[in-house]
């Protein structure tokens, strides 16, 4: 039975009014559950009003990160019309995952699955260094109206190791390698900055997102409940350089009354598959 919200949870069906003239993608590091989070930081009190910040963003797909098992519930159980998946990167009592929501009117699913960011990716484990297991989760996606593909994958590198990053980002590049040189977006919580080699590695081969529209926006996605004044820009939406109309980028800062419903802003991206 799902724990006792503090607020009202709202519900939303992306059927009732998704957008047909292009794809909105979010990307939103929910900041994980847990009991070291009091008060209005505690999840059963800021999971609603997290919800309201995705309501408002009206996404078609969205990459969530630290989600544990009460979390995606409460995701299900609001986010309707959407399908949705997660592989939790562990085996525990508590384990997080990086799950996947896609519109079910605009989408259908040919191919969806996970990897571990390791030197064995096909199942649980870590490697180079890191603190935690870490996984990536993609689809790939079939836009009904005109059967056009697009690939999201949607990830969250290691906090410590540097090594675990650069190497982690590398793999999820050379997975790529297997779709086809089809559209794709690599969304998630890189937690490295753009002068970083994690950084560096991924911009080799795909464009950083904000700076492929005039349309765009600036400025710190990490920041620590409101208290790091400066902040950091450690979330990303990687696009590949062919196959893609960039529209719109943007850091979404919506509080409540002075309560973040996350440690990170999320991050919204518009799209056309071209």
């Amino acid at each position: 039975m799902m724990k006792e919200y503090k607020l009202e949870t709202p519900t939303f069906d992306i059927g009732k009014s998704f957008d047909s003239s292009c794809i909105t993608v979010v990307s939103s590091n929910v900041r994980c559950s847990g009991s070291q989070d009091k008060n209005e930081r505690n999840w059963y009190y800021r999971g609603p009003l997290l919800l309201r910040t995705l309501i408002d963003a009206n996404p078609d797909i969205i990459g969530f990160q630290e989600v544990k098992p009460d979390a995606f519930e409460l995701l299900q159980k609001s986010l309707q019309g959407y399908g949705s998946f997660i592989d939790y990167r562990e085996e525990c009592d508590d384990p997080e995952g990086c799950p996947v929501f896609y519109n079910l009117l605009k989408f259908e699913v040919e191919r969806k699955g996970s990897f571990w960011l390791s030197e064995t990716p096909d199942r649980p484990s870590r490697d180079w260094g890191a603190a935690c297991y870490r996984i990536c989760s993609f689809a790939v996606l079939v836009q009904k109206s005109d059967s056009k593909k697009l690939a999201v994958f949607n990830t969250h590198l290691d906090h410590v190791s540097e090594e675990a990053r650069i190497k982690g980002i590398r793999l999820v590049l050379e997975k790529l390698n297997g779709f086809g040189g089809m559209p794709c977006v690599i969304m998630g919580d890189f937690n490295d900055v753009e002068s970083s080699q994690t950084y560096i590695s991924a911009s080799e081969l795909f464009d950083d997102a904000k700076y492929r529209t005039s349309d765009t926006d600036s400025g710190a996605t990490y920041q620590g409940w409101g208290e790091s004044a400066d902040g950091e820009n450690i979330d990303y939406f990687f696009v590949s350089k062919q196959g893609l109309d960039i529209l719109q980028y943007r850091v979404i800062r919506t509080t409540y009354d002075g309560v973040y419903p996350s440690d990170h802003f999320p991050i919204k991206l518009k799209l056309k598959l071209v």
